[in-house]
Formats: C-alpha cells, structure tokens, sequence
C-alpha cells in the first residue's frame, strides 16, 4: 500500500499557499517540535516526520514528532501536548501550571540493565484528586518504520531537484508501507518492564502510553478477543492513548494538527492488560510434530501424541 509524505521537516503537504524549501543534507535547522536542531537533517536523512496512508491516518516516522524528550526548555508544541495528556488522564479541568513532568527517567531493572522513561507525569502536590494513578511513567511513541525507505529518499531527491518544485509534487504516492508489527514489538518490552516497575515502586503509580492512531488500532485489533474492563472512571494503572489528526481545523501551511482522540483511548489494569499480552498464543499441535531431521540428517516422523513410532 503506498503512502504519502505528510510533513516535510513539520510542514504539511498538502496544501500549496506556501511553498516548501528543501534542506541540506547535514545542516543545522531547527525542529519544529521542540527547541532544538533536527535530528534527521544532521544526520543526513530527509526529514520526514511522518506519512500518510492510504485510509488517511498519519503514521509517526519520527521519534521528536509526538512529543520530543531531549531536555531544556519545553517548546510550545510540547506543552501544548503534555498538557493534553494531563487533561485526559486526570480530569478535563486540570490546568497547565498543575501538571509536572521529569524527562528522560532513569529506571533500573534487576540484571542492571538501565531504562529511560520518556516522562514521570503527576500534579504539582504529587497527588491526584481523580481516579488513576497520582504519577506515572509516560511512554510517547518513537519513530515508527517504513518499509521501502530508500524509495521515500529517493522520491524526495527528485522533488528536490526538479524543475518545476512544487508541494503537489512532494505529496505524490510512493511505493512504501508502514511497519507497525515492528512497532508494536517494541513496545510490548517497554509495557512490560517500565509498567512492572512503576507497580513495584508504590501503589497508585502507573504507565500511559500516547501512540498514534495507527498503532492504537493496530494494538487495539492485537487485543480484540482480550475483554480488558474499561476503568477510565476507576482505579487503572494502565493508559494507552491515541492520538489523531485534529480535521476539525481548516488546512493551512505548518505541522498537521494532532489531538488526543477520544475515540482511541483505553485505561484498564495493568497486570490483566500484561496477561493479556501472553494469553495471544494459540495451541499449535502441528509446529510440534511432523517432519523432523536427526542432527545426522535422517529424516523421522514425529507423531502428535510425543510418542515415535518403533519407540516404547
């Protein structure tokens, strides 16, 4: 299924009234997501910030585009979603100057091995009035995968040097996909490990994980048959929230638009939502039976009972 490139260094494609500059590969240009230099440009790849597939939603295919972690000062954009997030997981009321953040956490697992939470998120007394968790680790999705990258740089090189560089040119389809089983592998080890340390460190901490409206579905679809118990208006210690386009806003010049869609959220417990994640397998006789070969390449048959044929 092919996409489109959506955002080209945080301006949108589609539309024309002004027309988008290409940027030197290696050079040192601002991101339009948080307070500092695009980290793709730098390292010399194009700055795309995100695609669009063919049923409309825009898939996230860098790491600073939801909500940028790297520390210093918050830009605008950041605020504006933190303050979101704020809003929905602890009541619509909650104001800006209530909600605080740690960036760039370090946590500990028991072999050693250091993690980093994106966010630790809570109110400014450290406690929550609202049902939920009064602080908690807060995951924003990275940079999803493309297959076919190098067909998304090429057609941007084109673009670059054509002619006639328009916008409609740039936004042309390109014969690529987005990658969310790699996504989602991802970030079944960070629910897992990041979630497990938040319960043990106290009770009334939690994990929200902010995602893009393609990976909500794809999880979403993941998790069908899982019955999770909604308990947005109780106790959850587990969010995922989804984040779409805002198309309630006229199209203009500049980044697309995202908000927190009210239609893409799930706020259920933590370890049913973990036991869910290992109940997805289903028996499979066959993998375990069939066509064998001994080490010194004779072939035996492997019956589904265990038993081998010829063998008390």
């Amino acid at each position: 299924m092919p996409v489109v490139v959506a955002e080209y260094l945080g301006q949108r494609t589609d539309v024309d009234d002004v027309q988008i500059e290409p940027v030197e590969d290696g050079s040192l240009v601002q991101c339009p997501f948080m307070i500092g230099h695009c980290s793709k440009v730098k390292k010399k790849l194009k700055p795309v910030c995100s695609v669009r597939k063919t049923d409309g939603t825009i898939w996230i295919t860098c790491q600073h585009r939801l909500c940028a972690t790297m520390n210093g000062t918050l830009s605008g954009h950041q605020i504006d979603v933190l303050h979101d997030i704020g809003r929905t997981v602890f009541h619509p009321s909650v104001r800006a100057d209530e909600v605080c953040v740690r960036r760039e956490v370090r946590m500990t697992v028991n072999d050693g091995t250091d993690y980093n939470a994106d966010y630790i998120m809570t109110l400014s007394n450290g406690k929550s009035p609202y049902p939920g968790p009064d602080r908690f680790v807060l995951e924003m999705q990275g940079g999803g995968e493309t297959s076919q990258t190098g067909k998304i740089s090429s057609h941007i090189r084109l673009w670059e040097k054509a002619p006639l560089r328009t916008n409609e040119l740039l936004r042309q389809p390109v014969s690529a996909g987005t990658i969310e089983t790699n996504a989602w592998r991802r970030q079944q080890e960070q629910f897992i490990v990041k979630g497990n340390i938040s319960m043990k460190t106290w009770k009334g901490y939690g994990i929200v994980f902010c995602v893009g409206a393609p990976l909500f579905d794809y999880l979403k679809n993941k998790l069908v048959d899982a019955n999770l118990p909604n308990l947005r208006t109780y106790n959850w210690t587990l969010a995922v929230v989804g984040f779409s386009e805002d198309k309630g806003e006229e199209k203009r010049a500049g980044s697309v638009p995202y908000r927190v869609d009210e239609e893409r959220l799930l706020f259920t417990n933590y370890q049913t939502f973990v036991q869910a994640l290992i109940n997805q397998g289903e028996p499979s006789l066959d993998a375990f039976s069939g066509t064998f070969m001994t080490l010194e390449g004779r072939v035996v048959q492997i019956p589904r009972d265990g038993i081998i044929e010829g063998r008390n």
